[in-house]
């Protein structure tokens, strides 16, 4: 029986099961890890704003709404960048793979 990489393994379950919302979840947050991290920044300052607001602390809403808008932009340029990271990625292996396939000149092509 031939050894399969973890990645391998779990391709398989999921062409053979399908994949759950949370497992899809899991696998994009650890192919772009930034994401995550920028959506939590941005519901942690909307929370911060919400709590400055309630209190009556206007300069510190005022920064949490800021902040809300900064981790937003981190956001959307990590979607970006992780797409386009992917993307160029995905081109170079198809590269390869056509580069590994590409039958021998015969003599006729020499």
């Amino acid at each position: 029986m031939p050894d399969y990489t973890r990645e391998e393994l779990e391709h398989m379950r999921i062409t053979m099961e399908g994949e759950s919302a949370l497992d899809r979840m899991k696998r994009k947050s650890r192919e772009e890890p930034l994401v995550p991290a920028g959506v939590a920044l941005t519901c942690f300052a909307l929370g911060a704003a919400t709590v400055g607001v309630r209190t009556g602390n206007r300069a510190y809403a005022n920064n949490m709404f800021r902040l809300r808008v900064a981790a937003q932009t981190f956001t959307v340029f990590a979607m970006v960048g992780g797409s386009l990271y992917y993307t160029h990625k995905e081109k170079q292996a198809k590269l390869a793979a056509e580069k590994s396939i590409t039958p021998a000149p015969t003599k006729e092509e020499q």
